[in-house]
């Protein structure tokens, strides 16, 4: 049959199957604000992306649905690659620029023929008007007329809070916790810097801010009291809001009020008023001193009490808007634009939101792009991120809030700086690790570096070294002033924050522990073995038992050890001791010792901030053994940088909130958007592409900005499918609920090996010594059970489990599991797994920990000893925590030999001699390997 004819406009992309569609299209408000935005494009250059080209205009609703007719988006003009890589149309041509319109437009009057009810109807491929506009990237020109690209954050910002799910798993206020540090809203810096202070908290009496006069009655009390609000903030484990409140006791002889410290923590909804006439009430206020003297405030001190929120004043003439905090954290990162990713270096900035969770906040699609060039340098672009920034932070904006389902004005200071040592130098105006003064953080220097931290900098004092170096009479001078503070005086706008750099760029592990001090200490081993000990090194690697590693060691470390990453390093750390003290002397043991202590420190441990000092001491012994074993490294910036990470922890939370190892990853999606473009204009090509698949997103996931106007569920179905998650850059917003994926699942064999591994076991009480000819051989085993089992039927085998952490737990591992009788963390081997009227356990071999009096005995590393025992565990499978790194602890009979192994050369069979490492298993000790990321003990 003859294809009809159809109508194509070439300004929209979209073709109609009637005339008259057509003709109605042309007369719309969409179709001409796109042509006259095109035009305007095409004699400015600039450009916006909107999504009007995606959904129809009010317009365009009134089309009847009921004839089937659908817009149609003309596949030679438009390509796959546009959308998710920034690729033009097929003719290498660029791609026609977008309309100029910006977010969050007024809502205009509905025109003749619209209705609300047709609207819904054509949800399914209009989820709303093509007013709601996505985001607006804009071009901006360095001093030296090179123009890039931005994608404004407040637009990103506005589409995040209108994400159910990102909205509805923001934290607002900062945390206390229980004990331990696991997020950057549990640390200090949130919780103490009043620049991150929430402004409110919505009450039972409406929206009380810092610095209000409350009337509140405390659970279990009947009069009311009067309290000065501090600060709103949440405690772990307990639901609501609470204000930390001075409270204020009236003494009638003084006609004033005392002000009782400390603080109290009151929930808000105690709170039942705002006490407007409080400075009238209060002619004098007075303090304790010294416990036991009344002192009346100073004139500034009273004056103080009685000075409103400085946001207050606006959320009332908005109408009540509640205001809310949304701290950011800013990643700046290099990266090569080629596939092979070496040469064009782009310079790029993102965003991430310090409110989600950590787990959250690892999500490629919650790490936000602003702006890249491989033609601007990064201080250059940063010109217009800082007013921004800047606007966020002291003034605001409006968006929805798809969690509170109104609008708020959202308060967006920037809590830190996320780089790379060489980055975070430039960002501090530092020279850099070249310079005598080489830390950014303090002002020590090559020759004290490693006896401790020195004085801290300070924004101030920088500014008053660059004013100095400027105003210098020559270019000696000026160099002499630069070497004497370590200070470049290049103009950064990054100091115009209200951000002090120096404090707000926290050391990271990734470029400072593993490509620091890992990397030169094994270029330092391996550089200095031959062949024969390389290929031992090889064979204790190979022998090494990687239970519970989440990452293995799959490289030749003999060959490549030049040219390993983080990866690389962040494994071999894990096993490092184990396999390389043969080979190391009694000093050099003693370096790799105290590192990997400040490793486990990092990445293995929680962060307890009661803790800090033995986190100091742990990082000052790795000092004095680099000090006394290894004086090559003396003079390297990152052995000192590592005295700053336990205050850092303490600041911004334990080391994997503020790590680039998540962001570094976001530099291939970058990399990706600039390899499916034509590379014309990258840095445009780059935030279009962005700004059109966080726009579609948005879209899909739900987001609105507005509760009428929003997709219906099945195109949110439709989003959670991991095809479409993984085209729009999304994460794994689906859930699993299969049981075999939840904790306690079982991986079964199949049913012919089933069969045969099917055993009939009989039990009197909880325990009993039964011998399983499927599992054990030539010894009898006692055999404990978990109260609630019982194995009266033939039981289906399992090869694994899933453990608590979402891993697979296999047969042969090592594992933490509790048991009910005994709620301790014990270790065992995991021997297999089955299947009994419909519940799921497991069969653990106990490992009894080696005692020395009363405490854990432990081996020259400090970890603990345990013997493997006869005793065999049926456990619910839900006990078995994880798998966990056991290493035994190898005597002098355990020794290096060679064996046979066939293998295939050129498809043929042949027979080579390979090393293995032969244990003596009559020495029946295993050591806890404490350096492994998944014992945390």
């Amino acid at each position: 049959m003859e294809e009809k004819e159809r109508y194509f406009c070439s300004s929209c992309k979209v073709s109609f199957a009637f005339k008259s569609r057509y003709e109605r299209h042309l007369n719309t408000a969409s179709h001409q604000a796109y042509a006259q935005c095109i035009a305007f494009d095409e004699n400015r250059g600039a450009s916006v992306l909107t999504t009007s080209h995606l959904a129809p205009s009010h317009d365009d609703s009134t089309l009847d649905v009921a004839a089937k007719e659908s817009f149609h988006v003309d596949v030679e003009q438009v390509d796959v690659g546009e959308l998710q890589g920034g690729a033009t149309s097929p003719r290498g041509t660029s791609s026609p620029s977008t309309p100029v319109i910006p977010i969050g437009t007024e809502e205009r009057e509905a025109e003749p023929g619209d209705s609300s009810q047709l609207m819904h109807s054509a949800a399914s491929y209009a989820p709303f008007a093509s007013k709601m506009l996505a985001m607006a990237y804009l071009m901006h020109t360095t001093s030296s007329g090179i123009p890039f690209y931005v994608n404004p954050i407040s637009d990103s910002l506005k589409m995040c809070l209108g994400t159910p799910e990102i909205a509805r798993n923001l934290v607002r206020y900062p945390v206390i916790p229980k004990g331990e540090f696991k997020e950057v809203f549990h640390a200090l810096r949130w919780r103490n810097d009043k620049r991150f202070f929430a402004p409110m908290s919505t009450t039972p009496c409406g929206n009380v801010f810092i610095g209000d006069f409350v009337e509140f009655t405390l659970l279990g009390s009947t009069t009311p009291s009067i309290g000065h609000v501090r600060q709103f903030l949440c405690q772990e484990g307990q639901d609501g809001v609470f204000a930390n409140v001075f409270a204020l006791e009236h003494v009638p002889f003084m006609e004033g009020y005392v002000l009782r410290e400390p603080s109290i923590l009151v929930p808000v909804q105690c709170i039942q008023a705002v006490v407007a006439d409080m400075q009238t009430r209060a002619q004098s206020v007075f303090k304790y001193q010294d416990n036991d003297t009344l002192v009346e405030l100073t004139g500034d001190e009273y004056t103080s009490l009685f000075v409103h929120h400085p946001l207050k004043e606006k959320s009332v003439q908005s109408g009540g808007m509640p205001v809310i905090m949304v701290p950011l954290t800013v990643f700046t990162d290099d990266t090569s634009g080629n596939k092979s990713k070496v040469w064009n270096k782009f310079d790029s900035w993102n965003y991430l939101l310090e409110g989600l969770p950590k787990k959250e906040n690892g999500k490629l699609h919650n790490i936000h792009f602003i702006c890249a060039s491989n033609k601007a340098r990064v201080l250059e672009m940063a010109v217009p991120l800082v007013q921004e920034l800047n606007l966020l932070e002291h003034e605001g904006i409006i968006a929805y809030d798809a969690s509170l389902q109104c609008k708020v004005i959202v308060v967006a200071p920037v809590l830190s700086f996320i780089c790379d040592n060489p980055r975070g130098a430039e960002l501090c105006s530092h020279l850099g690790a070249t310079t005598s003064k080489y830390c950014r953080i303090c002002l020590a220097d090559v020759s004290t570096g490693l006896q401790g931290i020195g004085e801290l900098r300070k924004k101030c004092d920088t500014m008053m070294q660059i004013r100095s170096i400027r105003s210098a009479r020559c270019q000696a001078d000026k160099k002499q002033l630069k070497k004497r503070f370590g200070i470049s005086a290049e103009p950064n706008p990054v100091l115009e924050l209200a951000v002090d750099p120096h404090e707000s760029t926290p050391v990271e592990v990734l470029h400072t522990l593993l490509l620091g001090p890992y990397k030169y200490l094994v270029r330092n081993v391996m550089g200095r073995l031959t062949s024969a000990q390389k290929l031992e090194v090889l064979a204790r690697i190979s022998s090494f038992p990687f239970s519970g590693f989440a990452i293995r060691l799959t490289r030749n470390i003999a060959k490549y050890y030049k040219s390993f990453v983080g990866r690389d390093f962040k494994a071999l750390a894990q096993l490092a001791l184990f396999v390389f003290f043969p080979y190391l002397t009694a000093g050099e043991i003693e370096v790799w010792f105290a590192l990997s202590k400040v490793f486990r420190m990092v990445y293995c441990q929680p962060f307890k901030p009661e803790n800090i000092a033995l986190y100091n001491a742990i990082c000052l012994d790795f000092m004095r053994a680099v000090d006394l074993h290894a004086p090559e490294l003396k003079g390297k910036l990152k052995i000192h940088l590592i005295l700053h990470l336990p205050e850092n922890m303490l600041m911004f939370g334990p080391a994997s909130t503020f790590n680039t190892e998540r962001c570094e990853s976001f530099n291939g999606t970058i990399r990706a958007h600039n390899i499916y473009a034509n590379r014309h204009a990258p840095s445009k090509d780059i935030a279009t592409s962005f700004a059109i698949q966080q726009s579609m997103r948005f879209v899909c996931s739900g987001g609105h900005f507005d509760p009428s106007e929003r997709c219906g569920d099945d195109l949110v179905q439709l989003y959670q499918s991991s095809e479409v998650e993984n085209f729009l850059g999304g994460g794994s917003t689906s859930s699993y609920n299969r049981a075999i994926d939840l904790h306690g699942g079982l991986r079964k064999i199949n049913k012919k090996a089933a069969a045969l591994g099917s055993v009939m076991v009989k039990v009197q009480e909880f325990d009993g010594i039964i011998a399983i000819n499927s599992l054990i051989s030539d010894h009898s085993f006692t055999l404990f059970l978990h109260p609630n089992t019982t194995l009266l039927t033939p039981v289906l085998w399992g090869r694994a489990s899933v453990g608590s952490n979402g891993q697979m737990v296999n047969v042969g591992d090592f594992v933490h599991y509790t048991e009910s009788r005994e709620p301790l963390i014990q270790v065992g081997v995991f021997l297999g797994c089955f299947e009994n009227e419909g519940k799921c356990f497991c069969i653990v071999r106990y490992m009894e920990p080696v005692m020395n009096g009363t405490a854990l005995r432990l081996n020259q590393f400090d970890c603990p000893l345990f013997t493997l025992t006869n005793i065999l565990r049926v456990l619910p499978s839900v006990n078995i925590s994880c798998s966990i790194s056991v290493v035994h602890q190898c005597s002098t009979t355990c020794v290096l030999k060679e064996k046979a192994v066939e293998t295939t050369l050129e498809r043929h069979k042949v027979t080579q001699n390979t090393l293995f490492l032969s244990h003596d298993w009559s020495n029946n000790l295993y050591c806890y390997n404490v350096f492994c990321m998944s014992n945390n003990m």
